[in-house]
């Protein structure tokens, strides 16, 4: 039996995740195929029609978070080489979506016992409507999610180390780090919501006291580095969303006025394709059953999927902005994460 467990790692398994990603990609492919570029990405390519110094002048008022726009930084050099050609400005999106493939494999790796935990986590992930949707256009959607897997992935790694951390490790993981901060907004996010789970999945272990002074002085550092031009760039001169006035609610109903209808919308775009929906059922296996590693994942669900949700909620009834699904893109490759390790952890328990 420990052979076949064996042979199933080494051969089943990444046969099975390049299969489904495979497939993924051709559907994100023929998506880009179908696609004409629309007035939102237009907006942004004009922007780069000059020279980088005229971008980086524009984005004080033709960005809502001014320089926290690495998406525009990144696409400048495609732009310039293939001025509007949706296929070579979507080359570091495809890149990045497969590397988001990646990524989630390592970290299943790292958490899943079973085939089916890396079944239903790439299933989640790879046809997800959203997903799709966004990961060939010429917006920072497309990147979002894989920054997002970075994150978790770099700290994961770092937090849970079992020895000590190189300087160079370190540093390499510091500046990853405060790239994702600036990269976006979000960034801080995709930072610290990883970075308290696992600190509270680590918190029985014996050497806890030791990991939680190190990663305390480790982002500590990261945040006094990465925070001023946080700060700088989200509370300094910007576009303002509020001059806008959208309907908060036109995308998904108000809690207040259909709570359920605001579950659905928003755990249905987590899950962002109604013949998986069933899947949804995984959220509740830590609560009813008795997992090895209920503790951790009933963690998981508030710094991880809860609050990063709830917070932009807040934000948009704060700035009269729509909240819509694309703004916690990023958080659903978590969720595809969880469901996967909640279902893993069911059929390991139960499935043997």
């Amino acid at each position: 039996m420990k052979s076949y467990g064996k042979i199933i790692k080494k051969y089943l398994i990444p046969s099975v995740v390049s299969a489904i990603c495979l497939y993924a990609l051709f559907l994100r492919l023929i998506k880009l195929y179908r696609h004409t570029l629309w007035s939102d990405e237009y907006y942004q390519l004009n922007q780069m029609l000059g020279s980088f110094t005229d971008l980086l002048k524009s984005l004080r008022y033709g960005e809502y978070c001014s320089y926290l726009s690495g998406e525009l930084y990144l696409i400048f050099p495609f732009f310039k080489l293939f001025y509007y050609n949706k296929w070579g400005l979507a080359i570091p999106h495809i890149i990045a979506t497969v590397t988001g493939f990646y990524l989630l494999y390592l970290i299943g790796k790292r958490y899943f016992k079973s085939i089916w935990g890396f079944a239903v986590a790439f299933v989640l992930l790879c046809f997800n409507a959203n997903l799709i949707e966004h990961a060939t256009e010429i917006r920072v959607y497309a990147i979002l999610p894989t920054l997002a897997l970075g994150a978790f992935y770099a700290l994961d790694l770092f937090v849970n180390s079992t020895g000590p951390v190189s300087k160079k490790k370190e540093a390499a993981t510091g500046i990853f780090l405060i790239f994702i901060i600036w990269f976006h907004a979000y960034g801080i996010l995709m930072v610290l919501s990883p970075f308290l789970f696992l600190l509270l999945s680590a918190r029985k272990r014996t050497d806890f006291r030791i990991i939680l002074r190190r990663a305390l002085r480790f982002i500590f550092i990261v945040l006094c580095v990465a925070m001023p031009f946080w700060i700088y760039s989200v509370f300094g001169e910007h576009l303002a969303p509020a001059q806008y006035g959208i309907d908060v609610f036109q995308f998904i109903p108000s809690p207040s006025a259909d709570f359920l209808g605001f579950l659905k919308g928003v755990f249905g775009n987590l899950a962002g394709y109604k013949v998986l929906y069933f899947l949804l059922i995984g959220l509740f296996f830590p609560f009813f059953f008795a997992l090895k590693e209920r503790e951790n994942q009933i963690f998981f669900i508030l710094p991880m999927i809860l609050f990063p949700i709830l917070l932009i909620l807040f934000l948009d009834i704060k700035n009269r902005y729509c909240f819509i699904q694309r703004q916690f893109l990023w958080v659903m490759p978590w969720f595809a994460f969880f469901l996967g390790w909640t279902w893993d952890s069911l059929f390991y328990r139960y499935g043997k």
